[in-house]
This record gives structure tokens, C-alpha cells and sequence, in this order.
């Protein structure tokens, strides 16, 4: 019950982060390989500024400052360049904070983390953080679907297939991007903010490739723009991650083998989705 508990809850925070992903990246085809920049910056400010002042709002308040600056950031970047390049400088934005947050050791510890994560005080047990994160996913999942079911989910469609022709409808691309950067921005402050207290800690090791390559996995298992196909490739995924930790196997082994069988998924889901990533351009 309690490993059911576990898995229920680590999906369901995680849910926030991925499906603004979804949004970015699935919806709008945006190359955007930064969001555990955007996850660095949310978790630190956040903790930092609440165990710095005792108190909670403020550490909320910082944070979502932080997010939406740091997401304007990378809007800003993306607006400027072409989208592979964009791409590239993502992570080198990630790249960039994740070396902050290791060498800043006055503030941030370095790669000791930050220790003694304070809780809200109704979150003490596993299914205090799985209803708390249920019921988080849920409301998120209802905004997601109608902001993707309204005007703004075809105007980033629109730009996503024929940018110039939905710019010639009058479309504004830099306001229906920034809104994507924002979302996911929100996604990661959600996330952060429960998986953190969840575990007590906020350690660099937290924003490592291994999870964009999860984040991108579950965007692509799960068909690029569908709220509830990543879902449920989520929960799926969920579930043989934290099964795999019950093989017979050393944990020096467990690790570069899950790796290698979610980067040999990764390869079969990106042949088997290529139509839906790699569109080919309507024409009349």
C-alpha cells in the first residue's frame, strides 16, 4: 500500500510539470529543451526565500516571480534565434543554472543540497501528498484542457504548422509563445514545490538529463499535444520506474539500466510518433 501511495504520488507531481511541457513542445512544436532550468530556478528561490524568512506565502510569492522571470528569459532567447538553435541554447541555459546553483555553495550548498525542507503542515504522510497532489493535477489538468480547447490552443496550433500564414490572420507569436514559457513555467513551480517537500531536500541531482529525457519520453509516448495521452503515458511510465527498483540487481547497475531501456523506448516512440513531430507542411 505504501509503494501504491509512493508511485500514486510521485506521478501525480510530476503530472503539473510535463504536461505544460506537453503544451511547449507537443502543441506548439517549440524546441525547448530548458524546462529543469526553469525547475532550478523555481525550487531554490522558492525554499530558499520560505527557510530564510519562515514563511511560506513569501517563498511562494518569490517563486512565482522567479518563474515567470526566468520563462520570459528563455521566450525572449527563443523569439531572437532559429528553433534548432534555440534548442541548443536551452540547455545551454540548464547547463548554465544547474553550475550556479553547484559552485554558489554560500547560498546554495553546492552539490550537499538543501537539507530539511520545511512542509505545509497538513502534508505529513505519503497520502496526505497523494490526495494533495491528485487534487492539484486534476485542477491543472482542467485548465490545461481549456486553455488548449479555447482560441489560444489554435492559435499555438496554427503557429506551430504554418507560422507565417497564422501570422498573415493576425496572429501574435510572441504573446501565444510567451504564454507556453509561462505555462510550463507554473507546470515547474508546481511540481517543485510538492516533490521537494516530499522528500525532504533540494539536491542539483534532482535536475539531471535523466529526467528531461523522461519529461520528452512521456510527451512523445503519449501523442505531442494530447493532454490525456501523456496521462497516461505518465502513469505507465510512472509505474515501470519505480518497478524497476525491485530487480535483484546492485543499484550501481539499476541506474545506467534504466537509462538504457527508457532511451531504447525514447527511440521507438519518436520512429513511431515521427508524423505527429516532424509534420510535414500542409499545402493547398
Amino acid at each position: 500500500m505504501t509503494f501504491l501511495l509512493h508511485v500514486i504520488a510521485i506521478t501525480a507531481m510530476s503530472a503539473p510539470h510535463i504536461l505544460g511541457y506537453n503544451l511547449i513542445l507537443g502543441k506548439g512544436k517549440i524546441l525547448h529543451f530548458g524546462p529543469l532550468g526553469t525547475s532550478i530556478i523555481a525550487s531554490y528561490v522558492t525554499f530558499l526565500v520560505t527557510m530564510t524568512f519562515s514563511n511560506y506565502f513569501l517563498g511562494l510569492l518569490a517563486g512565482l516571480v522567479a518563474v515567470v522571470a526566468v520563462s520570459s528569459l528563455f521566450a525572449w532567447i527563443s523569439f531572437r534565434m532559429e528553433p534548432d538553435g534555440f534548442g541548443v541554447m536551452s540547455i545551454a541555459m540548464h547547463l548554465s543554472f544547474l553550475a550556479v546553483v553547484l559552485n554558489w555553495h554560500s547560498v546554495t550548498r553546492g552539490a550537499l543540497g538543501i537539507p530539511r525542507v520545511p512542509r505545509f503542515p497538513f502534508l505529513e504522510t505519503p497520502a496526505d501528498f497523494a490526495l494533495f497532489a491528485v487534487v492539484i493535477v486534476v485542477l491543472w489538468i482542467a485548465f490545461l484542457w481549456v486553455l488548449d480547447r479555447g482560441s489560444y490552443g489554435r492559435k499555438l496550433a496554427a503557429l506551430s504548422e504554418q507560422e507565417w500564414q497564422a501570422k498573415s490572420l493576425g496572429i501574435d507569436r510572441r504573446t501565444v509563445h510567451w504564454v507556453a514559457f509561462v505555462v510550463v513555467g507554473l507546470g515547474a513551480l508546481l511540481t517543485n514545490i510538492q516533490f521537494h517537500q516530499y522528500i525532504f531536500l533540494v539536491h542539483p541531482n534532482d535536475f539531471n538529463f535523466a529526467y528531461l529525457i523522461f519529461m520528452i519520453m512521456v510527451v512523445v509516448a503519449g501523442k505531442p499535444g494530447s493532454i490525456f495521452g501523456c496521462v497516461l503515458s505518465l502513469i505507465l511510465l510512472s509505474f515501470l520506474r519505480e518497478g524497476i527498483r525491485f530487480l535483484p540487481l546492485d543499484a550501481d547497475v539499476l541506474g545506467p539500466l534504466r537509462l538504457i531501456i527508457f532511451g531504447v523506448i525514447l527511440l521507438g516512440v519518436v520512429y513511431w510518433r515521427r508524423d505527429v513531430l516532424f509534420p510535414k507542411p500542409r499545402s493547398i
